[in-house]
């Protein structure tokens, strides 16, 4: 066929030809005393078309006429069913027939309205169309088909000819000439064919257009049904979305074409990516076994609508699927894992299937990255933050306590002395200190171990360097050391530094001279001599005795508190984990 003849798809009627062919009409020649011919603008076996003008409603027209000067009565009485069945279905996807009539030879003639488009062949050669547009307009082709099976009759010749995309959006489904009409003698077909090339109406036993046809119809059976559009129109889906003909051939091996297809038409091309939900609703269309076909073109069509009512364009999905996780395993590398971690999760939620896609993810949720996040290390440093609060409100109520238990010291040390004063004042600075690191926005924790450091000193000059003080800096170092760190004056290290320093440093002016000595070593052993402890026995007994009843319980409260923290962080990293791996796998 010709560009011409394919815009305007000249119904097809036989290649018998009797007599000679019409000649071209003059341009003020009339047919049936109403329209005046104008060109002829295709033509088919038997039949031609012409463009015409309705004198009486003034618009163009198509007029399809015989096209032999003296057909024979079978042609004839093919030509008026063909007329006849185009014009008893009444659908926006059909060609309407105005008036059946005889020419000035006797010859029949159907006036139909006049479409133009693109006929959907052409943009399968050409490959220039929108899929979404074309899946709509063959939705609306299975609503047609579907209305003309409701009322009995079957197409048979349904190809990408025969089906056009008119200029404003417009679908028609042309070409009647070889429909099934239901309850009918179907009659003799031998001698009808028509075009060329793959697209040709076959003449002989099988009607219809090889590469096209449905099994039963290659295999010449009588019992043509609905079914049998059904897998034509399954055959146009399949050469829309993998770009070739499901049988490329035509009627040359089809039979060897079928029997490789008895299993399954799938659309996994290689070099296509195809929605699944299409390439199903292929599968179910083109099978081989039309009981296992889908039943109806209104299913087919429902289908479909379906896919373009979700506006799941997976093609595009699953590339940008694609693209995202190329951009994830990038910047792997970089060290940017929120980054990464968006583009992996943005692949993963595109296509859920995505080779790679789930196991990069989880790989970024279980491995931790190789350098400390900002945000990260910021909420930590607000967590310790919170903590050493937490820590310093405990240790203000144990201040407290201190204060308390600091009028035992009365009672212990010698009568006049002004020792336990400065304890207590000593005492009650530490107050003020623990208060400012249990409520102040952010404390400053070198001001915590210097005050800690101070109140070593004091114990170690007022008890002797190796007699209490080396066990109130060591729960204090305990207490300094469980509490989150946020500066150097707060490590370990530094702790422990500082109260040894407040141990130390007192043994060491002692020895030197430089302050009195509450401590020395003779024959008879060490001998220690503080300024807070008096010469009588019991008082010195008892205030021994809560001091190492105290400072045991303290160390078990600190060490309980430690214990139980490290256990909840241990509970929750190991739940935590837990339930990754369960989103992962």
């Amino acid at each position: 066929m010709t560009d011409e003849q394919r815009t305007i798809q000249v119904a097809i009627t036989g290649e018998e030809q009797v007599g000679p062919d019409r000649p071209e009409p003059s341009s003020d020649a009339l047919i049936g005393n109403r329209y005046r011919l104008q060109r002829r603008i295709g033509k088919g076996g038997m039949g031609e078309v012409m463009l015409a003008r309705d004198e009486q409603v003034g618009r163009e027209v198509a007029i399809k006429r015989m096209r032999a000067a003296n057909p024979s009565p079978r042609a004839i009485a093919r030509f008026v069913r063909e007329a006849s069945v185009q014009g008893r279905l009444e659908h926006p996807a059909i060609v309407p027939v105005h008036e059946i009539g005889r020419d000035g030879d006797g010859l029949p003639f159907f006036v139909m309205k006049r479409v133009t488009g693109t006929p959907l062949v052409k943009l399968f050669e050409d490959q220039t169309f929108v899929l979404q547009r074309v899946l709509r307009a063959l939705v609306e082709v299975c609503w047609c088909i579907e209305l003309a099976h409701a009322r009995g009759i079957i197409h048979r010749d349904l190809k990408p000819d025969n089906i056009m995309l008119g200029d404003f959006g417009e679908v028609y489904v042309i070409d009647w000439g070889v429909a099934k009409v239901v309850g009918e003698e179907d009659g003799d077909w031998s001698d009808v064919g028509s075009g060329s090339g793959v697209h040709a109406t076959a003449a002989g036993t099988a009607i219809g257009t090889p590469g096209y046809m449905a099994p039963e119809q290659v295999r010449g059976s009588a019992d043509i049904d609905a079914r049998a559009d059904v897998y034509t129109l399954g055959c146009l889906l399949f050469e829309l979305l993998a770009g070739e003909p499901l049988h490329p051939r035509g009627f040359q091996g089809m039979e060897s074409a079928l029997a490789q297809h008895e299993t399954r038409p799938s659309l996994r091309v290689p070099e296509r990516d195809i929605p699944p939900e299409l390439d199903a609703i292929v599968v179910d269309a083109c099978a081989i076994d039309r009981e296992k076909r889908i039943p109806t073109a209104r299913a087919l069509g429902e289908r479909i609508e379906r896919y373009l009512d979700g506006d799941r364009d997976l093609v595009r999905r699953r590339e940008l699927a694609r693209e995202h996780f190329d951009n994830a395993r990038k910047q792997l590398d970089s060290g940017d894992h929120r980054q990464v971690m968006r583009e992996a999760a943005a692949a993963l939620a595109l296509d859920p299937a995505l080779a790679g896609a789930a196991e990069l993810v989880g790989r970024l949720m279980i491995e931790p990255p190789t350098q400390m996040p900002q945000e990260v290390e910021q909420l930590i440093e607000a967590d310790d933050i919170r903590d050493a609060k937490l820590v310093a409100r405990a240790g203000l109520g144990t201040c407290i306590a201190s204060i308390a238990f600091a009028q035992l010291l009365w009672w212990l040390a010698p009568a006049g002395s002004h020792a336990p004063l400065w304890m207590t004042g000593v005492l009650v600075a530490d107050v003020f200190i623990a208060a400012y690191a249990a409520f102040a926005k952010r404390p400053v924790p070198g001001v915590i171990v210097v005050a800690n450091t101070v109140i070593v000193i004091a114990v170690a000059r007022l008890f002797s360097p190796i007699l209490i003080a080396p066990g109130v800096a060591a729960l204090l170092a305990m207490a300094m050391a469980m509490t989150p760190r946020f500066s150097w004056l707060s490590s370990v290290w530094s702790v422990g530094t500082f109260m040894m320093i407040g141990v130390i440093a007192p043994l060491v002016a002692e020895r030197a001279g430089l302050v009195s000595a509450t401590m020395s070593v003779d024959d008879r052993g060490m001998r220690f001599f503080p300024a807070m402890i008096g010469p009588h026995e019991t008082p010195a007994f008892v205030v021994s005795a809560l001091y190492a009843i105290c400072l045991i319980a303290g160390a078990c409260i600190a060490g309980y508190t430690m214990r139980s923290r490290t256990q909840a962080a241990h509970r929750h990293l190991h739940v935590q984990a837990w339930q990754l791996r369960q989103l992962v796998s």
